[in-house]
């Protein structure tokens, strides 16, 4: 899961076109079979994502991963690629991301 940051301000417009820059280049990566992004948060009380932050789901193709790239290769070459200014990136898994951040969310007394 690629979770990038940006700034609390950030438009619409332009979290919009940063899914389309994120997407393009994590997709032309060969190894990487699908990728989905979405920025904001769902219409649900367990998701407490504001407009800034953005989660992409990246699902890997066991066929064409080649035997020297591992896991760590790979994230490392889409990190270098994904330098955007204004942009912090973040690498996780998305269980563990779901898990972390419903035990950081403040409920309401």
């Amino acid at each position: 899961m690629f979770m990038p940051v940006t700034l609390p301000d950030v438009s619409n417009s332009e979290v919009k076109r940063l899914l389309q820059v994120q997407d393009k280049i994590i997709k032309a990566m060969p190894e990487v079979e699908n990728v989905l992004g979405k920025a904001g948060r769902a219409n649900t009380a367990t998701d407490n994502s504001p407009i800034s932050m953005i989660e992409t789901i990246i699902i890997l193709s066991q066929k064409r991963m080649a035997k020297r790239m591992t896991k760590k290769d790979i994230i490392n070459e889409l990190n270098s690629k994904l330098q955007i200014p204004g942009v912090t990136n973040g690498w996780t898994q998305p269980i563990i991301n779901r898990i972390n951040m419903l035990s950081t969310v403040s409920v309401p007394m």
